[in-house]
């Protein structure tokens, strides 16, 4: 009776795409119509089951039908007519674009029939597990889906021991096995997975928790001899964190990566147990591993090394990085004995010691020999008087504007070299920036960049940098910078004024013109030091951080300073052509006074640090603003696949 099957047959009609096919309109009117004789000849219970289960197979073969016609009207969007390996790439981008623990990018096996089994036939696109989502039945599902491609998997303690255990027999297919927070794990997991073959394994990390910090025996027989054992033909990039145990039973060979990092230095052990303190040990791991790239070393580093490595040297030819962390002497004997490429950067994080037997310093010659070819053209000096550091970073390549704020000490992963001083004096910081300044090449030097917190202690700017003189932009931050200026300010020109022909010079005058031009040449922090400004090419100054109240010793105030700076070079024909100040407190009749005497002056127009007045900033309009200011113009593309149905309904 039913227009979708035939009541006596159990069957439901196919209506083939010919002209004399109905339709949907025509079907439906067709059911209306049948629906109530339907109604009216259902009498009984067993007639009402057997109608009942007629009208089930009827409303699944309706649910075919528009799935089938969604499907076809599919097949013509444009999208369509791209090949399945071009979408499956294009998931790749999608699905490696998000965040590891995100599955937004599953959405796309939700859009329809065709994308869902593009995705389901590439098992690389289900090859990443993170600690999140913890769904074990998505986690076995996801394993299934990708089959026997090779595996990365970033495992976490927390995930519990039945989800961990999921992942034990895909091991043997395994290419990168992060272990975070390896304490949490359960004992019988961590054997399962050690004892596990790896030939396929590229890179292997192995994390304890900060507040977890092992002993050498706990992780010696946890996890030495589970992951270390057996053979790992490929593992090129290995990377321990909080974790201490023998060098010697390190994998080597084939090694590109190594990163040992360890919260805080290891002191030294005379237990027979622990070996991690063998210098010859670190030694022949480093010797056996030729094909490094990448060494990162950080707080590990033996104690021995502040004695002799009886004249050792090894060889490392494809190093583009070293990273070292620990005592100043620690880090500086172990570069004694590397011999590294010219082009290998170096991240050098020293914590002073300043003993009778060695200094902070004696690493700047060591330094200096390493970069003897290269030519810095960007110099940045940050301190930091609260923990005592002095951090220098030096590089070949102009930064990018805008410059980041000074006063915040950070790796500058694009300089050839990053070296930071711990826990050191005022009056060592001075000494080893002086040193570091003679001992590298500077005279390239075209941005230079300070940061000093506090004005403490009188410095020599014009000694520490006279040798460099193509400096272009200076930024300075801080009031321990003050005294800068005064190196900045060229000596007041003598009055040259000619007198008429025949006029005679006064009596006792005679010389009081010289002797008064060399009194203005002496620097008033210094008797007897003639007064040379350094950065003759100067043209930039950007300020940050600064009183302009605050008196210089010998001076006047910073204001005084900065105008007699700029006027002064402007009369010896070396003028400032732009001068920034940002989040400096200055008054506003000050900032338009300087903004006369500089062709490009910006302010930020803050004339202190009250940070209410970053709450509401409604009446400042950049249109209006009379020094300038930057706008971003954001646009936004939106790709509109358009026309898709779905045709699919979600199992999950």
């Amino acid at each position: 009776m039913s227009a979708l099957a035939d009541t006596q047959t159990q069957k439901p009609l196919v209506y083939r795409n010919t002209k004399a096919s109905p339709t949907l309109s025509d079907m439906f009117y067709r059911l209306e119509c049948e629906l109530n004789q339907f109604q009216s000849a259902i009498q009984t219970p067993k007639t009402r089951a057997a109608a009942l289960a007629t009208v089930d197979q009827d409303i699944d073969a309706a649910k075919r039908l528009i799935l089938s016609i969604l499907t076809r009207r599919n097949t013509l969007v444009p999208i369509s007519v791209l090949p399945a390996e071009v979408l499956a790439r294009i998931f790749h981008f999608v699905a490696f674009s998000e965040q590891p623990h995100s599955r937004v990018w599953v959405r796309v096996t939700h859009v329809c029939r065709g994308w869902r089994q593009i995705a389901l036939d590439d098992s690389t696109l289900w090859t990443h597990f993170s600690p999140f989502p913890r769904n074990r039945g998505w986690i076995a599902e996801r394993l299934s889906r990708a089959r026997n491609a090779p595996l990365v998997i970033e495992l976490d303690g927390w995930l519990g021991k039945d989800t961990l255990s999921l992942f034990t027999p895909h091991i043997s297919h395994t290419r990168e096995l992060y272990l975070n927070n390896l304490s949490s794990f359960h004992p019988q997991i961590v054997q399962e997975i050690g004892v596990q073959k790896a030939p396929v394994l590229e890179c292997l990390e192995l994390g304890m928790s900060n507040l977890n910090f092992p002993t050498p025996m706990d992780i010696k027989h946890v996890v030495g001899h589970f992951f270390f054992k057996g053979p790992l033909p490929k593992l090129r990039i290995l990377r321990i964190s909080q974790m201490v145990f023998p060098w010697s039973i390190f994998p080597r060979g084939q090694l590109t990566q190594l990163k040992v990092t360890l919260a805080g230095e290891v002191p030294t052990v005379t237990s027979k147990d622990s070996q991690h303190d063998d210098l010859k040990q670190l030694i022949g791991l480093l010797v056996d591993c030729p094909s490094l790239e990448v060494l990162t070393l950080e707080n590990c580093l033996p104690a021995m090394l502040s004695e002799s490595s009886g004249g050792q040297t090894i060889h490392l030819p494809r190093l583009s990085r070293l990273c070292l962390c620990g005592s100043s002497s620690r880090v500086t004997n172990l570069l004694k004995i590397l011999k590294l490429p010219s082009s290998t950067t170096l991240r050098l994080n020293c914590t002073s010691e300043n003993t009778a037997t060695h200094n902070d310093y004696h690493i700047l010659p060591i330094l200096s020999e390493h970069f003897d070819n290269l030519k810095f053209r960007s110099f940045k000096i940050n301190t930091d008087d609260v923990d005592r550091v002095i951090a220098i970073v030096a590089s070949t390549s102009l930064p990018i504007l805008p410059i980041p704020h000074t006063n915040v000490i950070q790796d500058d992963t694009g300089a050839e070299l990053s070296l930071s001083f711990h826990l050191v004096s005022e009056l060592n910081r001075v000494d080893i920036l002086r040193r570091a300044c003679d001992m590298l090449s500077l005279s390239n030097l075209e941005f230079l960049s300070i940061h000093f917190p506090t004005p403490n202690q009188f410095i020599n700017w014009s000694e520490i940098f006279r040798h460099c003189t193509e400096v272009t932009t200076v930024k300075v931050s801080g009031r321990g910078t003050i005294g800068l200026f005064q190196a900045l300010t060229p000596p007041e020109q003598a009055n040259t004024t000619t007198r008429g022909k025949g006029q005679k010079r006064k009596r006792g005058s005679k010389g009081r013109g010289a002797r008064a031009q060399a009194a203005n040449d002496i620097d008033s922090h210094g008797p007897g030091l003639v007064h040379i400004p350094i950065f003759p090419k100067l043209t930039s100054l950007l300020l940050e951080m600064l009183y302009f109240s605050d008196v210089a010793p010998g001076s006047g105030a910073l204001y005084g300073l900065v105008m007699s700076a700029v006027k002064r070079r402007k009369a010896n024909k070396t003028p400032l052509t732009t001068l920034c100040i940002d989040n400096c407190v200055i008054r506003e009749e000050q900032a338009k006074a300087l903004k006369k005497v500089v062709p490009d002056f910006r302010w930020d127009h803050d004339e202190g640090y009250d940070e209410s007045d970053c709450e509401d900033s409604s009446d400042y309009d950049d249109d209006d603003d009379e020094f300038g200011g930057w706008a971003d113009d954001i646009r936004r593309q939106v790709l509109g696949w358009g026309g898709f149905h779905t045709d699919w309904e979600p199992e999950w």
